[in-house]
């Protein structure tokens, strides 16, 4: 480390040349990153519901839909309007009452059934089919492009509108609550420093982790949304103790050493052990969410992991740099330091802790189980505000046809009297509400040459015979569930290989494929920080004490919405306790380091308030980095999922920043004489 810290102190020049190169390389490449607005996406493709997404896009062409409604025009009109949305280049086809019945003739000779799915009063239903998946930019301009042609006449709902609408907030808001963060976290670090120069430093230190960690990015196949839309702020929030950490040790060694290079080195040497530390617990967090099956966990754990080490990067060969070559300016705009000590903190925590102590254990049991007790929901739908363009369509065409929840049934052609059987058992359900095929249409002894072509190629693929189904159930629930079932279940009798997909298939097995990952990851990421901890400390039981504080403010900030009868989203619901153990077990391992060397000059409980007086600042300045990056995201973001795991992560900083300092002390103190018998070279103070 010495040779490292030496050349990047001598080398100033070539380092900065060098990191203006990646800058560069970085922008470049963030222009080929790809954000994926589709969850399901990120399912494993064994699933039968992925498989048949993927029979849908590869035999049937179809890959993203919309819904569309047109109200208070004639047939003719709206047999205009089709042709205008059926010309874009990004739709494949408009099914709709004129598909599948000559709108010349009388109404009064329209198939009753086939009429009531397609027109409602003065209202005609449009099922609009794009080429490309329901998130990507051909079928978002192709959205664009519908909504002007419907104009006031109608409205456009379905998956390809809520893909669009959550592209465009999320492209809006990212700006907005991107530049609230870094103007809280800068007024926050103001107030906590005693430069105003320092702020500055570290944000363009921090900053350029970020730009490499993005454009890093444009090297993966993609970036799920929930992923591009707070890494940086929870990267700039957990990564910046470490500028902190390296400009408190330069001011100490340029009191010992008058040679600004030569404090600069050992300062960097003396760093970069503890930050090394502090940035592996947060990998290890980080990284346990890569082993869940549902692979954005993968996505999100290495994004943010890769964000971790460029930071610490930055931070060791970057940041030395800029606080040498602008130390006359740190010194020459010196202020006051406005944020406040725990010198009076410190004497009532250590007084009170018995008291502390015991209402955290009695807390503990009813978070657990309140925790455990949690709804959350996975439906796309609710991500989205309720008064939002295509929800309040969704709900407006569902009013009128019920038929928000349709699947798409795949088996092999072929057997025409098998399928209008199978038609007739499905339809029988209860729970579903129309099947349409193929046979449905037309006359099953109807050879395939003489069958109309438009109908034809919606429901025959060269393999395949697709089914359509429309249930009256919710996108997910027990009722939903079982009409699931009971549709697999039949459909076996007949097939051997079949295919049920749709939004309502994907989310029963996605409820499947996650049920086991909040444990898993739970467990994992214990396991790992728990692990460098015990490495960390050659303690036992140090490890014990520490995963608990953190894990017990996991449970306690699960358990309010619990209490408040919320549901959260099932992303949020998973990866909340290994970004929050990894995020800040960092203030509970930086107390028991200090209350460590303290043991060694003072008694146990004044060594106890000197810690609290030494680390106090450090921890709260911390916290509310953390908190107050994640709420802004929160609060401005319309995006309901990203807003819930964002408070979440700000909330859980504030409640283990409680937890830190105001049960661990005593919680050390009672284990003192244990962790002594545990640990090796722990201080032997009565």
């Amino acid at each position: 480390m010495d040779f490292l810290a030496a050349f990047i102190v001598k080398n100033k020049k070539f380092m900065l040349i060098l990191y203006a190169v990646l800058i560069v390389i970085s922008l470049l490449l963030m222009t080929l990153v790809v954000v994926n607005y589709d969850l399901s996406s990120y399912l494993p493709g064994e699933l039968n519901s992925i498989k048949g997404k993927n029979a849908l896009e590869s035999e049937f062409g179809i890959t993203g839909t919309a819904y569309g409604l047109i109200i208070d025009l004639d047939f003719k009109d709206a047999e205009i309007m089709v042709s205008e949305i059926e010309n874009l280049s990004g739709v494949k086809s408009v099914i709709w009452l004129g598909t599948a019945e000559d709108i010349l003739k009388p109404e009064d000779f329209f198939s009753e059934d086939i009429k009531s799915e397609f027109v409602v009063d003065n209202s005609n239903l449009l099922q609009i089919q794009f080429h490309n998946p329901n998130d990507s930019k051909e079928t978002v301009d192709s959205m664009i492009q519908i909504k002007e042609i419907i104009g006031e006449s109608g409205m456009v709902g379905g998956p390809a509108s809520i893909s669009a609408e959550i592209r465009t907030i999320t492209n809006k808001e990212i700006i907005y609550y991107s530049l609230l963060a870094f103007a809280v976290i800068f007024i926050i670090l103001f107030i906590s420093m005693d430069s105003f120069v320092e702020p500055i430093l570290f944000f363009i230190g921090i900053g350029v982790a970020i730009v490499l960690n993005m454009g890093t990015n444009g090297l993966l196949k993609d970036v799920s949304y929930t992923t591009h839309s707070i890494a940086s702020i929870i990267q700039l929030a957990v990564s910046m103790d470490y500028s902190i950490f390296l400009l408190h040790r330069y001011i100490e060694e340029k009191k010992l050493n008058p040679n600004k290079d030569q404090a600069m080195i050992v300062a960097v040497k003396k760093t970069f052990v503890s930050i090394l530390a502090s940035s592996l617990t947060t990998v290890g967090g980080f990284l346990a969410l890569t082993f869940m099956k549902y692979e954005i966990g993968r996505d999100l754990g290495l994004v943010l992991s890769k964000g971790v080490f460029f930071s610490l990067l930055t931070v060791i060969t970057l940041l030395p740099i800029l606080i040498l070559l602008f130390d006359d300016k740190i010194e020459k705009y010196k202020h006051k330091i406005y944020f406040p000590d725990f010198k009076r903190t410190a004497p009532l925590v250590i007084k009170y802790g018995s008291i502390l102590l015991i209402l955290a254990l009695l807390i503990t049991v009813p978070s657990f189980l309140a925790q455990n007790n949690v709804e959350y929901y996975y439906a796309n739908e609710k991500i989205l505000p309720s008064d939002s363009y295509p929800i309040i369509a969704d709900l407006k065409i569902d009013k009128l046809f019920r038929n928000k929840n349709q699947l798409a049934l795949i088996v092999p052609r072929g057997n025409p009297l098998e399928e209008v059987q199978l038609i007739d058992d499905i339809e029988s359900l209860e729970g579903v509400k129309t099947v349409r095929g193929l046979y449905s249409l037309v006359d099953v002894t109807m050879p395939d040459i003489v069958l109309p072509k438009e109908i034809k190629d919606n429901f025959l693929s060269e393999n395949y015979s697709m089914l359509n189904i429309v249930l009256n159930r919710p996108m997910e629930g027990e009722s939903t569930t079982a009409t699931l079932e009971n549709i697999k279940s039949i459909t076996k009798k007949s097939y051997s290989e079949y295919y049920l997909t749709g939004e309502s298939a994907v989310l029963s097995d996605l409820k499947i494929v996650t049920s086991k990952d909040f444990n898993k990851v739970t467990l994992i990421s214990i396991g790992l920080i728990g692990g460098i901890i015990l490495i960390a400390f050659k303690s036992l039981s140090i490890p014990l004490i520490l995963v608990f504080i953190i894990q017990l403010g996991i449970w306690i900030n699960l358990a309010i919405p619990y209490f408040l009868g919320n549901q959260l989203n099932f992303i949020s619901f998973i990866i909340i306790g290994s970004i929050q153990l990894g995020a800040t077990v960092d203030y509970a391992i930086l107390y028991t380091s200090r209350f460590k060397e303290n043991l060694e000059v003072y008694p146990k409980k004044e060594a106890a308030r000197k810690t609290i007086e030494d680390t106090g600042a450090a921890i709260l300045t911390s916290a509310l980095i953390l908190f107050t990056g994640t709420l802004s995201v929160s609060l401005i973001t319309s995006i309901k999922n990203a807003s819930e795991l964002t408070l979440l992560i700000g909330r859980g900083a504030i409640i283990s920043l409680i937890l830190v300092i105001g049960v661990l002390p005593t919680l050390l103190l009672v284990f003192n004489k244990i962790i002594g018998y545990t640990t090796i070279g722990w201080p032997k103070n009565k």
